[in-house]
């Protein structure tokens, strides 16, 4: 599939100990979630966010095969559920969760349980035990790396356009006083991979500390 290729990615071995290394556009991305930061001071910057990208990605490399369609059910009926659409969600996966879902509380501990089943797929897909999720040749956490190789993709469209990117971290991307224009275009390229976007904060000001601590207001 073509939403599922990324040209120039290499799977490759280097360096005294001959460490397996996931590179794409001359960059090690890892085997976890992709982290780049360009650490200061900057003014108006927005976060874009993906929604449930890990199991999106799970979808769209179909990698439970016949199986994914029934994970894919539980992911949107979780979905559903967190923006309290219940009437949606009963009538979801066969309406077996109608019964949970009489009452606001019930049903954040419903969203709650099936959070951590969609989570847990996605865990066990790159465990180093065996076990029904986890394809002995997925070497490279394929899942979390096909996330990583987007988001490197989409670091570069952005900066091609003239805009800063200050902080990537997984599913996330910070972007410096991005236009109307960007957005949309952050907001359509990711719907090409299979990922939602949404706006998850607008900062008026932000400190990026490191690659994984910033302040912000």
């Amino acid at each position: 599939m073509l939403i599922n290729s990324f040209p120039g990615y290499e799977y490759i071995q280097f360096g005294e100990d001959k460490k397996p290394h996931n590179m794409y556009r001359g960059e090690d991305v890892g085997f976890g979630g992709y982290v780049y930061a360009q650490p200061g001071m900057y003014g108006r910057t927005v976060c874009f966010d993906v929604a449930g990208m890990h199991p999106s990605s799970i979808r769209a490399l179909n990698y439970l095969g016949e199986y994914t369609k029934n994970y894919a059910d539980l992911v949107e009926a979780r979905t559903a559920i967190k923006h309290k659409d219940f009437e949606a969600a009963r009538k979801m996966l066969d309406g077996k969760l109608a019964p949970y879902l009489t009452d606001e509380k019930q049903a954040k501990d419903l969203s709650k349980a099936l959070k951590l089943a969609q989570n847990s797929v996605y865990g066990l897909t790159s465990a180093k035990f065996p076990n029904p999720f986890r394809d002995p040749r997925n070497n490279n956490n394929i899942v979390a790396l096909r996330g990583a190789l987007f988001m490197v993709n989409l670091k570069h469209e952005i900066q091609e356009r003239g805009f800063t990117v200050i902080h990537v971290k997984t599913d996330s991307c910070k972007v410096v006083n991005p236009s109307d224009e960007l957005c949309n275009f952050i907001m359509d390229y990711g719907k090409q991979y299979g990922y939602n976007f949404e706006v998850e904060h607008v900062f008026e000001r932000i400190c990026l500390v490191n690659n994984a601590v910033y302040v912000a207001k």
